[in-house]
């Protein structure tokens, strides 16, 4: 079973021309390797994502140094690491839940980069009725992981990859060697590994 995902997860974009590799363009000072939630390079921005859950896990190859996440009408939330300790991921959506249609822009700042020097990444909330159907999908799963694999296999069949990272990296996901594995796999492949 995994290794059918595995092939999927190539399939879905991962092989050739990483769809994760949102941020390598050679233009562009700052690169940074956005796993989750899923993102695709864009011309007006550095990379854009429609995300169909609140709550994403962030997933990020690279260590940081800093992350923003600003928001229309709201203050900036802001998280500083340093050379000595960098900022990790995965980390588990740490302000206010993204509503359906809002724009929020990710500012990813990689160990290295001077200090004003930031890829960018705007998520959109998926629509109000995509959301509320993500929602109801994960809190309906079951706590084992092969019902977890089992829907991140139907989300890819259908050509829905937002939805099945969503799926793979959810903080409601069960402990898993399976899932844990395929996570793994996919931020050892996102950006062209």
């Amino acid at each position: 079973m995994r290794l059918r995902l595995v092939n999927l997860l190539v399939l879905a974009g991962l092989a050739a021309t990483p769809a994760s590799n949102a941020i390598q363009q050679p233009q562009l000072p700052v690169a940074v390797c956005v796993v989750a939630p899923r993102v695709e390079p864009v011309e007006e921005a550095d990379a854009l994502g429609i995300v169909p859950v609140d709550r994403p896990r962030l997933v990020v190859v690279e260590p940081l140094l800093e992350l923003r996440i600003a928001r229309a009408r709201a203050t900036t939330w802001r998280l500083v690491g340093s050379p000595g300790e960098p900022i990790r991921t995965p980390l588990d959506w740490p302000t206010a839940p993204i509503l359906p249609g809002e724009l929020v822009l990710l500012q990813l700042r990689p160990q290295d980069a001077p200090v004003d020097a930031f890829a960018h990444v705007h998520l959109v909330g998926a629509a109000t009725g995509r959301m509320e159907s993500s929602r109801r999908l994960i809190e309906g799963l079951p706590g084992s992981g092969p019902a977890w694999i089992s829907a991140i296999d139907t989300a890819l069949r259908a050509g829905d990859v937002p939805l099945a990272w969503s799926l793979l990296f959810a903080p409601q996901a069960p402990a898993d060697a399976d899932l844990a594995a395929l996570q793994e796999e996919v931020v050892r492949r996102g950006c062209g590994g």
